[in-house]
């Protein structure tokens, strides 16, 4: 083999490793661009470096496979950290940084409205940061959720559900806030008389958005209600002794049931969080066929799938509101 296709076919090997320092170069580079006159290439060449240093780091995995010390380092990380007593303080911490964003997202429309009064006319600015809180209003409840504790689905249930509608809440104040200067800015750039008209919208989407929480509530009292309902129902036709009739009975109940587990508790449409996790519906699936076909195992997977449903009852049961 020559020289060349000796240095070569490593390069041809690994080249792909060089793009992550290039990539976390271009992107303290374009970082650096955005508050210069250059901010649209420098958001665009923020993006396209952040996609190719995730890409790129992909090319790293398994580098250290043949180094003994490495090896080493990670088999202690792993004993040391991996145990179920880290694995609750780091989801606790997981937590704590989504109150302190919450809260964050919460403070940030208020202290917005103090730059107004003492700039009015930096619309540019007040522009900007109403992109931003309709970023936050996208972004923050996809957050919470991939922020949520992955471990005792059941027991964290109460919290997890809270937490989505405390997000969604904020996300919608924070939307609000920011439709309500966005206008603003637009507006006053054609004409500076639009300005007075900040006190009227402000106060419009205030009031739109108080009623759109108070909707989002009450249907969520709603769905717990339902959902009570529906487990008591589950519950008496798992208790009943088995039979061909009863079968048809817990499949039934079931049905309902899924359905209400499968709903979104903070908004109508694909993007809340479900009632319950999907592993959790899946557990309980798997015990119903088990219960319901009379399979090896059906007296555990009835009590299993009883104590599971007390559970999620026990939590509907704080939020019942029958008018709702």
């Amino acid at each position: 083999m020559s020289i060349w296709f000796r240095t070569a076919a490593p390069g041809r090997a690994h080249w792909k490793r060089a793009l992550l320092p290039v990539g976390f170069v271009v992107n303290v580079w374009s970082n650096q661009l955005y508050d210069t006159r250059y901010r649209v290439p420098g958001v665009v060449l923020f993006v396209c470096s952040l996609v190719l240093s995730l890409w790129s780091a992909r090319q790293w995995r398994g580098f250290t496979e043949g180094w003994h010390t490495p090896k080493q380092i990670r088999r202690w990380l792993k004993t040391t950290f991996h145990t179920p007593v880290w694995i609750r303080r780091w989801e606790k911490l997981k937590v704590t940084v989504c109150g302190g964003a919450a809260f964050k997202l919460f403070m940030y429309p208020l202290n917005l409205f103090d730059r107004i009064v003492a700039a009015p006319d930096q619309y540019l600015d007040h522009g900007m940061d109403a992109k931003k809180m309709l970023a936050f209003c996208f972004l923050f409840p996809h957050i919470a959720r991939w922020l949520e504790p992955k471990d005792n689905l059941l027991e964290r249930l109460d919290g997890r559900v809270l937490r989505a509608m405390a997000s969604r809440t904020l996300a919608n104040f924070n939307g609000a806030c920011g439709v309500a200067v966005l206008l603003y800015a637009a507006l006053s750039t054609l004409s500076r008389d639009y300005t007075k008209a900040l006190p009227a919208l402000a106060v419009t989407i205030g009031i739109a958005t108080m009623v759109a929480t108070h909707k989002m509530w009450t249907r969520y009292r709603k769905l717990c209600t339902q959902t009570h309902k529906n487990i008591q129902a589950m519950v008496r036709a798992l208790e009943q002794p088995p039979a061909t009739e009863n079968q048809l009975a817990v499949l039934d109940a079931w049905e309902t049931l899924e359905r209400d587990l499968r709903t979104r508790v903070d908004t109508g449409y694909a993007f809340g969080m479900r009632f319950a996790p999907k592993a959790v519906i899946a557990a309980l699936s798997e015990s119903v066929e088990t219960v319901s076909k009379g399979l090896p195992g059906h007296k555990e997977a009835r009590d299993q799938a009883l104590a599971d449903l007390k559970t999620i009852r026990s939590v509907c049961a704080q939020r019942l509101d029958s008018v709702a």
